[in-house]
């Protein structure tokens, strides 16, 4: 038995696959997520109370990007409990490098 604890997740995995979903599939909320992320992520039903300061990026990555590491991006938004609040998870040129 490990004496580790398990890491407590930001997002729901649920929701994570939702978010990334939506910011590869959907460019009107893409341009919100941009805009206004903590609106983007409530008008998806995550709770931004939880994360006060999440994902404000200057330039989101391009929709290839984000397709190239979705899976590893979706594992990594449910698992690492700061995920939300590092804004290369989501920023142009950096998502891949984030998730090394």
């Amino acid at each position: 038995m490990s004496d580790e604890k398990p890491v407590k997740s930001s997002i729901a995995p649920e929701a994570a696959a939702r978010l990334v979903t939506k910011l590869i599939d959907d460019p009107v909320f893409r341009e919100l997520f941009q805009s206004d992320a903590r609106q983007a992520l409530a008008d998806i039903g995550y709770d931004v109370d939880v994360q006060p300061l999440c994902c404000d990026v200057k330039q989101l990555a391009s929709v290839d990007e984000l397709r190239a590491v979705q899976a590893q991006l979706e594992k990594h938004l449910s698992t690492s409990s700061g995920a939300m609040t590092v804004i290369f998870c989501f920023e142009a040129g950096k998502v891949g490098g984030s998730l090394t």
